[in-house]
């Protein structure tokens, strides 16, 4: 699979810091530096991404890409992430079935940014490609409700916890078909 992401199991600070006025702002609160990290794999090529500075930059884009894949049969984004270990373009753009993602690489943790560039464009399911993201934003979810936080006290919390009930299933590392052992 070209695009997967495996959540991790992050820990979470437990703080509940009532000046935090949007998700970004309440996710940095709520996750530590030193903490496990999101792995984006984009065609076998890994990339961390920070719960704490990333996914909480991230998190209002990545909610504007999953709604308008399932409310637009056809159309194209453009954003810039904004991140200082995640600073890139994607060009999204996508029919009744799949999703392009060309990257402009600027900066990624870990350096691989020449690897990634020789690597082109991902193409994916629409389905699949929301399934990966719903272990991460579970992560968040559950770190926002054991720190306190909840949709009449954060702004944008209604629609995280929507956005994620409305994604079928978990990811190809979390789907229970996918990873069962045989002993």
């Amino acid at each position: 699979m070209d695009f997967y992401i495996q959540a991790s199991c992050p820990r979470y600070t437990g703080v509940y810091d009532e000046e935090d006025y949007n998700l970004s702002t309440a996710i940095e609160t709520i996750f530590p530096m030193m903490a496990e990290k999101a792995i984006m794999a984009w065609k076998s090529i890994y990339i961390p991404l920070c719960y704490k500075y990333d996914i909480s930059y991230m998190l209002e884009d990545i909610l504007n890409i999953l709604e308008n894949l399932r409310d637009k049969v056809i159309g194209e984004l453009s954003l810039h992430w904004a991140s200082d270990t995640f600073a890139n373009v994607w060009k999204i753009k996508w029919d009744s079935k799949d999703v392009e993602i060309n990257s402009e690489w600027g900066s990624v943790l870990g350096h691989t940014e020449e690897l990634l560039k020789l690597k082109g464009p991902v193409v994916i399911s629409k389905k699949l490609f929301a399934n990966e993201w719903k272990r991460v934003l579970h992560n968040v979810i559950e770190g926002l409700k054991l720190s306190g936080y909840s949709a009449d006290k954060l702004p944008g919390m209604d629609r995280l916890i929507s956005e994620y009930n409305t994604i079928e299933k978990e990811g190809i590392l979390y789907d229970s078909k996918e990873t069962d052992c045989i002993i």
